[in-house]
Parts: C-alpha cells; structure tokens; sequence
C-alpha cells in the first residue's frame, strides 16, 4: 500500500479497515452506495471524508479491486484518478480514467464504477441545490431542465486544470479545525471549483455559459441582446429586437438558439428579471408591483411567477431581505 503519511484528508479519516461489512454499512449509510469485490481476503480501504459547508471532499484507498454503484445519487460525483485506474458506466457509457485524469456522475442516474487494485482517487461531491445555485449566479436565471453531464472529462482544457488544481489545495491544506480559512472564504473556494465543473465539462446547459469567445456569436445575437439590456425597463419583443438587429424575427430566432441555447424572448425576460432583481436589492423600488411595472412586466402575479423559477425565491422576499435590519 502507498506511504499513508503523505495521503489527502488524512486528518479526517473515516475508515481504515479490512471488514468489508463495515465498508458496506458506511458508504451505503452516508451516500447511498453499494460495495463489493471479487477478492474479499485481499480486501482493505482508507476513506477520508471532509465535511466542507456546501460540499464534501472525499479520498478512497483500496487494496483489491472494488465495484462500486448508486441507483441514484443524490449528488453529481467528480472522480479525480490518483494512482491506479478506475472505470465508469454510465448511460450506457464506459469512461477510463488513469492518474491526472477525472470523470463526472449526474445526479439522479444510476452509475457504475470499477476500481483497480491500489485506486486511488478524490472524489468531489456537489448537491444539486449547489449545482442549481451557481448556474443561477453564471447565467442570471434557473433552467428548468435538470444538469446532465457528459461523463468524460477533456484533461487537457485549462478549466479542467483549474478545477484540479483547486481541489488538490483544498485536499492538501484542510484541517479538522479549518484553521486555513474563514468559512465565507471556504465558500468562495468551493463556488469557484462548482464553477469550474461547470465551464470544464460538457453538459446539457453548457451553452447557457456562453463560449468565452464573442467572435463565434453573430453580431445580430451580440445587437440584439445590447438592445435588450438597454431597454430593460421597456415592455419588448422579438420583434422589437430583431427590428434593432436588421434581421427578421425567425432569422433572429434561429441564431439564438444556436448560439446561445435560448430565445430572444427568453433573453429579454432574464435581462429584465435580472435588473427587477437588482432594484429590490439596491433598496431602488419600494413595492413588488412598482417594480414589476417598471421593468415593463404588465401582469405582477406572472412577474411573481418568473422571478421565483428565476431566482428561488419571491420578489416580496428579496425585499424583505434587503429591508431587515442588518447585525
């Protein structure tokens, strides 16, 4: 077995043990997953499970090869291959990964992984509430398509570097007293590396995140949607803002789904939603219906409705938020 003393999460050691039974109990009692292995005499496993606000960081050790499965976890999974190998079926997919390699599990899809004998791996584990939280801060909205991950993760783009690197610190410096860093900056560690999976993978949403490159949008996406957030306050349309592209209203239409994933429709109630948004929180609007009329939303009970599946939360509630006294 590899030398123990140099081993990630060390300090937060949740099993050192041979009995299988044991190993079982444990990771189907705390993550829903099954355990087994044709090799039960050679069997023996570490597991170093750190607890962090939003998500868990967890290192896996085994001696004999192992299966592991989930019915439906109830978090997306990132492996990170250490040493060894290890292999995923999912969705009818199989995924290899060696060391300096990564794989990711949707949630809610059953999966199945093969460790080698001596894998070793760091698994990320993020809730779909965090999931769904940082999509809302990228992407100013909440999708009502549930995230679906391809499993196999490009290694060689930067951001899945970045997400690697970020989850060696994290396995490197944390301490059971997480003396390293304040909370409000573990969070912010913990949001980047969420960030980080979503930008370094490819999934269903993933053009809702845009390309990073403004040259591959058209300009009549780029005019169009300038036009939309200048005029945040007025009631538009599509074709309001395919007049301001000099294009028809399909043609328009046929571009933003392309290359954004969405309407101009849909673009133009997120720009305004996003701005209602921030007139509640500035302390800028008094009243949910001023608000709603100003952003040029003519019925408030449906501008209630979309700003809720927007945001996660009412508009009366985000001002109520921003007018309770501060400690």
């Amino acid at each position: 077995m590899p030398d123990e003393s140099t081993e990630p999460l060390r300090d937060f050691s949740v099993l050192r043990t041979s009995d299988l039974d044991l190993t079982r109990e444990t990771m189907r009692g705390r993550f829903g997953l099954d355990v087994s292995t044709v090799q039960p005499d050679s069997f023996f496993t570490r597991a170093n499970i750190a607890e962090l606000p939003n998500l868990l960081l967890f290192f896996a050790s085994n001696s004999a090869p192992i299966t592991v499965s989930t019915p439906r976890s109830r978090r997306a999974h990132v492996h990170f291959c250490l040493r060894g190998h290890a292999t995923l079926t999912h969705d009818r997919r199989r995924v290899q990964i060696r060391p300096g390699e990564a794989f990711v599990c949707s949630t809610g899809r059953p999966a199945v992984i093969d460790l080698g004998a001596d894998c070793e791996e760091l698994i990320l584990l993020v809730p779909v509430a965090m999931l769904e939280r940082t999509l809302i801060g990228l992407t100013g909205f909440a999708p009502r398509a549930p995230l679906l991950f391809d499993p196999e993760i490009v290694t060689d783009d930067p951001h899945y570097t970045g997400l690697r690197e970020l989850v060696l610190l994290l396995a490197g410096r944390l301490d059971p007293a997480f003396s390293v860093w304040p909370k409000a900056t573990l969070e912010q560690i913990e949001l980047a590396c969420v960030s980080q999976l979503l930008y370094c993978t490819s999934h269903n949403l993933r053009r809702l995140l845009g390309d990073g490159d403004a040259v591959l949008v058209p300009s009549v996406v780029r005019v169009a949607e300038h036009f939309a957030e200048s005029h945040c306050e007025t009631d538009i349309g599509i074709d309001d803002m395919a007049r301001a592209a000099g294009v028809s209203a399909s043609t328009l239409t046929r571009a933003f789904i392309k290359h954004r994933g969405y309407s101009p429709s849909s673009y133009a109630k997120r720009v305004k939603l996003k701005h209602a948004k921030s007139l509640l929180e500035s302390g800028a609007a008094t009243t949910v219906v001023g608000v709603a009329l100003r952003c040029g939303f003519a019925n408030p009970s449906r501008f209630t409705q979309d700003y809720r599946e927007a945001f996660g939360e009412s508009p009366i509630e985000t001002l109520r938020r921003r007018r309770a006294p501060r400690p």
